[in-house]
């Protein structure tokens, strides 16, 4: 009896090494590493997104009692499309990821972002209806000379970043030379 056991478990562990196998191999060859420019979309299944501009400020909503001495704002204007023929679809505002030359990453500053909407509003707050899109602004904070070179979306934190490279690949928005 014992050996039958150890024949299953063989056999289960070999069936299971198999399909991890082919598993792996369909994402390799399905995998592609995405980089557009300014004014691109870039689709993360239903949405897209395009960075139609960043700009540098030295506060985020416009007034000088919130100028930061010790770094610089980035403020990104980004276009969300929502490709989805029937669902409505929202977008999280934390999933965007700006990256510096050395790759450093910076997320959104909730300070900054809450002083541009209070000037702006927010008009992707809310769920974005199938075939519409909205334009937002997004503010991050970045320490002084630090020059952001790319904007990443992830959708799922730590668990979304591994499902996006080991199957769909990198897919990234290249900010261009920043005055």
């Amino acid at each position: 009896m014992e050996k039958t056991s150890k024949g299953v478990a063989a056999t289960v562990a070999s069936v299971a090494l198999i399909g991890v196998s082919l598993l792996a191999l369909l994402a390799a060859l399905n995998r592609k590493d995405q980089t557009v420019g300014l004014n691109q979309e870039i689709r993360d299944d239903d949405l897209a997104f395009a960075v139609q501009g960043v700009r540098r400020a030295r506060s985020p909503g416009g007034t000088e009692s919130q100028a930061n001495a010790d770094g610089v704002y980035y403020i990104v204007t980004l276009k969300i499309v929502n490709h989805a023929k029937r669902v409505d679809l929202a977008f999280k505002r934390a999933s965007a990821i700006l990256v510096d030359d050395a790759g450093r990453e910076f997320h959104l500053s909730e300070t900054a972002q809450r002083a541009i909407e209070s000037v702006e509003g927010d008009t992707c707050s809310g769920p974005i209806p199938a075939g519409a899109s909205c334009t937002t602004e997004l503010a991050f904070e970045l320490p002084g000379e630090t020059q952001p070179s790319l904007l990443r979306i992830s959708e799922g934190g730590a668990v979304g970043d591994l499902r996006d490279f080991v199957f769909y690949g990198t897919r990234r928005i290249a900010l261009g030379s920043l005055q």
